[in-house]
């Protein structure tokens, strides 16, 4: 069994890790709504925007700066050169704000909300959902090139330029002057995107994780059954959030999973990686701060997870994860680990005291026992069992449960 589906079930409320240590999490604590931005400078500062329609700027976990301007949620946050950084809002406004409460520039640059913000020399190039760039020099009014067909929902620097990426399944590159530098279409929408700096990385309603050059083809992944919402790229890795409240982290080079991580926190709206430190920023209003230390690329190489090849498998199995283990060195819970259930004559494996009825059985684990127990419920078909009535009554879902329970008890 791979160690990412041990990890997973054995704590439930944590972490996932393959090849790696513990991820402690650590909140920051000032948002009222769910955190829609996260950003971070040279200086290790976090800038974040939330629902609450403030923009914070944060040392450690401490809130130095809290402003409050825009009419709506604060949907992109980016530091700027002098200590400035930029918030942009619901509203369509873009604010540039010094170290001080009062904003040094507010302007409405967008008639619909501002979808993302990237730094362009000395000044900044903001997305909107009108499907317009506008590209600001640092001073004056901004000029607007017309990008994309309806909502732009990412904007990056890269390459000495921009990307950016619409609802209309177009991933456009663009001069530093505004002029384009060509187009990759795309098989599907992209909710946020990331750069590591070779490669961009999108975010997608369809659950996958797409990696894309300038020369395609299009690499993915699939990640979940349900939206990712949002990506980061830093520290050798690519974050990735759902809507489920799940985040991976990716080798970017190979698109292995490394650590997957149960934040608690809902929709994970915004992600950021620096100094080895992973922040979520989720519906619940926190920021959360993961280490990433002793988490190394490569360690996630070999059998693809369980959890996301068989999801639903893994969603039956968690009603079973109260009482049984999947490791041979996990020992026993409420009842015997499950470690090599298969082939395995009832009542006989290591470490647990079984019923004296469950001893008289004639029962070796297959695929069928298995099923069958779990159809006709531990009273008819283990009696004397101390195994709590259970059945699955759905055909689809024993045999989701059994191509689990393969997988990761061997």
């Amino acid at each position: 069994m791979g160690q990412r589906a041990r990890v997973w079930f054995t704590s439930l409320l944590s972490v996932m890790a393959v090849g790696a240590g513990p991820v402690i999490a650590q909140d920051l604590r000032g948002h009222g709504g769910p955190v829609r931005a996260l950003a971070t400078d040279d200086a290790g500062r976090i800038y974040s925007g939330s629902f609450d329609t403030r923009a914070i700027v944060w040392d450690g976990t401490f809130a130095t700066q809290i402003t409050r301007h825009h009419e709506g949620a604060v949907t992109a946050v980016l530091p700027l050169s002098e200590g400035r950084f930029a918030s942009g809002g619901q509203d369509g406004r873009v604010v540039i704000w010094g170290d001080g409460p009062e904003p040094l520039q507010s302007e409405i640059w967008h008639p619909l909300p501002v979808g993302a913000m990237a730094a362009l020399g000395d000044g900044l190039a903001t997305a909107g959902w009108d499907g317009q760039i506008a590209l600001w020099s640092g001073t004056g009014a901004p000029r607007y090139i017309n990008a994309h067909d309806g909502q732009i929902t990412g904007l990056i620097a890269f390459r000495d330029g921009l990307a950016s990426v619409g609802a209309d399944l177009r991933l456009r590159f663009w001069q530093s002057d505004g002029t384009t530098g060509g187009e990759v279409s795309l098989p599907a929408p992209a909710s946020a995107m990331a750069t590591d700096g070779t490669a961009l990385f999108l975010a997608s309603p369809d659950g996958a994780l797409r990696r894309v050059t300038v020369d395609p083809p299009i690499a993915q992944v699939s990640l979940s059954k349900r939206p990712l919402l949002s990506v980061a790229a830093g520290d050798g890795f690519v974050a990735v959030g759902a809507t489920t409240g799940e985040v991976w982290l990716i080798d970017p080079d190979t698109l292995d999973v490394q650590v997957a991580i149960e934040t608690g926190q809902g929709p994970i709206w915004a992600l950021a990686i620096a100094q080895g430190v992973l922040f979520t920023g989720g519906n619940d209003g926190l920021i959360r701060r993961w280490s990433l230390d002793g988490i190394a690329l490569g360690t996630g190489n070999g059998p693809p997870d369980p959890t996301l090849t068989n999801p639903r498998g893994a969603e039956v199995f968690r009603a079973c994860a109260v009482c049984h283990t999947l490791t041979p060195d996990d020992g026993a819970r409420a009842g015997p680990t499950l470690h090599g259930v298969f082939g395995r004559p009832i009542a006989t494996a290591e470490g647990y005291e079984y019923s004296d009825a469950l001893k008289q059985l004639d029962i070796v684990w297959t695929a069928q026992t298995i099923s069958e127990l779990f159809e006709f419920g531990p009273d008819a078909y283990t009696p004397g069992s101390r195994m709590p009535e259970q059945r699955v009554p759905s055909a689809q879902d024993r045999a989701a449960l059994i191509e689990f329970l393969e997988m990761v008890t061997r």
